[in-house]
């Protein structure tokens, strides 16, 4: 095998550590031998002079380069695992509230009420337009929502009255046999209510507390409850 001082060169580094072959060492040594610039290179060397760099600077350490490749996609696969456990874990915990939200509408806690009072939490009320007026009621939620039902058409308005302000009412709507509900809003488990009909007489009346078991309703509830909305 021919060797050229670039082979040579390349090679010095190992040679002088011992780390060659018995074949390559031979072919080095005779190069040497007969090349006095390289006599003078492996003198210089042997001497302790710096060991000269190799050529080609990107061939000299493949496998540290290939390490470090390595250790910066470990690191960002190590990162991206870490986002979506994170996200996860989030996920999981808002379904979970969510659940536990759904839950809490489907069986409302059940308060004590005084005496004479209707609880529309514990039941839905189902009685006549005659007799509605009769009656107050207890929410422990935000709405109250009222069903006509009448076998001819119809056209009425329903109104909603703060017992403790009796003398003018806080809510009103009208109903006909095309929308034949009415949802009063914005009511509190601290007042009592009263409602009247108006035109609708002969008419059995529902009213219930207006409470929906909805996934989205209570996701949107939990959402707004842990951002402060």
């Amino acid at each position: 095998m021919k060797v050229t001082c670039g082979i040579v060169e390349d090679l010095l580094p190992l040679y002088m550590e011992d780390m060659c072959s018995e074949e390559s060492k031979a072919a080095l040594e005779e190069h040497i031998e007969a090349c006095p610039a390289c006599s003078e290179k492996a003198a210089r060397m042997k001497n302790g002079a710096v060991i000269p760099q190799m050529k080609n600077q990107d061939r000299r350490f493949p496998i540290a380069d290939y390490v470090k490749k390595v250790k910066r996609h470990r690191i960002r696969v190590g990162i991206s695992a870490a986002l979506i456990c994170a996200l996860a874990v989030c996920v999981l915990v808002l379904l979970g509230l969510t659940i536990i939200d759904m839950r809490r509408e489907a069986n409302p806690y059940i308060f004590e009420v005084e005496n004479g009072v209707y609880d529309l939490t514990s039941a839905a009320l189902e009685c006549t337009a005659e007799d509605i007026g009769q009656y107050i009621f207890y929410t422990n939620s935000t709405k109250i929502e009222m069903t006509v039902k009448n076998d001819d058409d119809f056209h009425g308005t329903v109104m909603l009255w703060d017992t403790q302000y009796g003398d003018n009412f806080i809510q009103i709507n009208d109903v006909d046999e095309k929308a034949d509900t009415c949802i009063f809003t914005a009511c509190s488990a601290a007042k009592r209510y009263k409602i009247t009909c108006e035109g609708l007489a002969g008419a059995t009346i529902t009213v219930c507390d207006g409470r929906t078991v909805n996934f989205w309703n209570s996701f949107i509830h939990v959402v707004n409850g842990l951002t402060g909305k």
